[in-house]
């Protein structure tokens, strides 16, 4: 409960400022990433289930529950702002080493950001709740995976949850909308089921 006031916490201070794989700071953009051509990811790999706290090194979690409880100097929220190109973004690009390559399965929402046809993308946004993006500020880097899929994906609603199975990498990657810290090659997209 107290990490999850702390991210709202970080997601409202970026909105009250504004209402409108890699080495840090080398980031790649959608078209840097799919230029490289998709390699399979073994349909027959047992996937790791991730939840989105999972994304964050220990040492990130503690300083933000300490953020929440009181217990740590104000002055800490400063390492928390300024890392992202997009404005409204907090948060930082500080991964989990061992999910790079990892088979995961994560739930979350998804956002298009390439529309091949109508109903189906190529790349998408993974993120921890709706809206992020779009009608609120942006999650931290290290909460927002980076889509890939050698093929397209069909979907009928980004407003139901999901679940995605995929490899996970540790590559920046900067969008128009957001940062991520991770990336992943896609082996498929279902509907959430608890």
């Amino acid at each position: 409960m107290g990490l999850r006031l702390a991210l709202l916490m970080v997601a409202g201070v970026a909105w009250l400022g504004a209402c409108s794989g890699q080495d840090e700071g080398q980031a790649s953009s959608p078209s840097d990433a799919g230029t490289s051509p998709l390699a399979a990811v073994d349909p027959d790999a047992p996937a790791e289930t991730l939840s989105w706290r999972d994304l964050m090194p220990e040492e990130e979690l503690e300083a933000l529950e300490a953020l929440n409880d009181g217990s740590a100097d104000p002055s800490l929220m400063a390492q928390f702002t300024g890392q992202s190109p997009v404005a409204e973004q907090m948060g930082t690009f500080n991964v989990v080493e061992d999910l790079d390559q990892l088979i995961v399965r994560m739930p979350g929402y998804i956002l298009p950001l390439d529309y091949a046809t109508q109903g189906e993308a190529s790349e998408f946004l993974l993120l921890p709740y709706h809206g992020a993006c779009v009608h609120y500020p942006p999650p931290p880097p290290n909460q927002i995976v980076y889509l890939r899929s050698p093929e397209p994906i069909r979907f009928s609603s980004l407003w139901e949850p999901v679940w995605v199975e995929g490899r996970m990498e540790l590559q920046r990657i900067d969008t128009d909308l957001a940062a991520s810290a991770y990336s992943m090659t896609v082996r498929s997209v279902t509907p959430y089921q608890p």
